[in-house]
């Protein structure tokens, strides 16, 4: 059968998404790069809770599938959905273990994430909640970095991941009707959100800078980011909007999710530099690269 639908499931590309966000959380609160053990456990829980919630995605989804996305692993038969649950457990327990090694603060925000992924999966995605509790996931995600210090980042920090929360929102409003470009009105809400909350980053960032008033070139190369990435998701998100379609549409979801890369760079660029924003930077590539292989939404 090969590897390749057990990467579907994960959604490979996303991975690297996920990745950026616990990391950029540590080095924002003052974390090193060269402290490997210290936020490589954080990284892995984020990255395994992620891998849990896409399995279990397609493991409640699987009836929808059936009929709307029938070549994916599971309704395909390529993966069982047996095997996919288990797997999804599997990945949720893995996450909390990782997280463990962070400490109490690190395995309760990793316990609420979990909780989250669950929920959403579990039914709430089929509700007016779905869109909020996938952006607390993904805000979580970025407090999971920031667990290290008591205050979890400050009020910077927590507007930081509030803000970055309500980005993936309005990613996923969008995200629910990509197969049914029909009833695509949601593509302005979600998009609106979206803007909405990058200017809501350029205020954490901000607040970065002026918790960092030395680092005036972070400062300029995180509000380019924010620029650039704003004019990213604007484009694409009228594309769809002139010509809706499934094809469309998964392109301003697939956007927008590899746009949370970039908002974390400027997050870490305007409170750390442009070296240290590097380190999250470089993780797009793989997820650029891979998704041109693997689907991401």
């Amino acid at each position: 059968m090969g590897l390749k639908p057990y990467l579907q499931l994960v959604r490979l590309p996303n991975l690297f998404t996920a990745a950026a966000d616990p990391l950029a959380g540590f080095l924002i609160v003052g974390g090193a790069l060269a402290e490997t053990r210290a936020w490589l456990p954080l990284v892995l829980a984020g990255v395994s809770i992620y891998a849990a919630g896409m399995i279990l995605n397609d493991v409640f989804d699987y009836d929808v599938d059936r009929v709307e996305r029938p070549a994916r692993p599971l309704p395909s038969g390529r993966v069982s959905r047996k095997l996919a649950t288990g797997l999804g457990i599997a990945f949720l327990l893995l996450g909390l273990g990782f997280a463990a090694f962070g400490g109490t603060r690190s395995l309760i925000v990793a316990v609420v994430l979990s909780g989250c992924v669950v929920a959403y999966n579990a039914g709430w995605k089929r509700i007016w909640l779905g869109p909020e509790a996938m952006g607390a996931c993904r805000s979580l995600n970025l407090l999971l970095g920031m667990t290290l210090v008591p205050t979890l980042g400050g009020p910077v920090g927590w507007l930081a991941a509030e803000v970055f929360g309500l980005f993936v929102v309005g990613v996923t409003w969008i995200s629910r009707n990509e197969m049914n470009p029909r009833v695509a009105p949601t593509l302005r809400g979600g998009l609106a959100v979206q803007l909405f909350s990058i200017m809501g980053m350029v205020a954490a960032v901000i607040g970065l800078r002026r918790d960092a008033p030395d680092l005036g070139v972070g400062f300029a190369l995180g509000m380019i980011v924010l620029l650039a990435t704003a004019t990213v998701v604007i484009r694409t998100g009228f594309l769809a909007l002139r010509a809706p379609s499934s094809s469309t549409l998964q392109a301003a979801v697939k956007t927008g999710v590899f746009s949370l890369v970039w908002l974390d760079v400027s997050l870490v660029a305007s409170a750390r530099g442009p070296w240290i924003a590097l380190g999250v930077a470089v993780l797009w590539v793989p997820a650029f690269l891979l998704g041109k292989w693997l689907y991401s939404t």
